[in-house]
């Protein structure tokens, strides 16, 4: 099955400290289908113990998660998509 992602932008993790810092992810703030508002938190990641919110790029609605609660990912990770709002509205 191929995804069709056109008109969807990535979510990746931010450098939050030094490069190739690894990280938990802790909790989805945003759930598969929900609309979200650029800059708005979409996940918390762990970092030495310290929670981070990780923000959507840009507005539309999270369609799709790549990593889950507990899985350590890196810097420039993709965490999940968003699918961009002049797409949504063409639906």
């Amino acid at each position: 099955m191929t995804l069709n992602t056109t008109g969807w932008q990535p979510i990746t993790l931010p450098e939050l400290g030094a490069e190739g810092q690894q990280v938990r992810v802790s909790t989805w703030l945003t759930q598969i289908g929900e609309e979200v508002v650029a800059s708005d938190p979409v996940v918390e990641v762990l970092l030495r113990g310290m929670t981070f919110d990780v923000e959507a790029p840009s507005s539309g609605r999270l369609r799709r998660i790549g990593c889950f609660e507990n899985d350590v990912i890196a810097t420039g990770d993709t965490l999940g998509w968003i699918e961009l709002d002049d797409v949504v509205s063409k639906s």
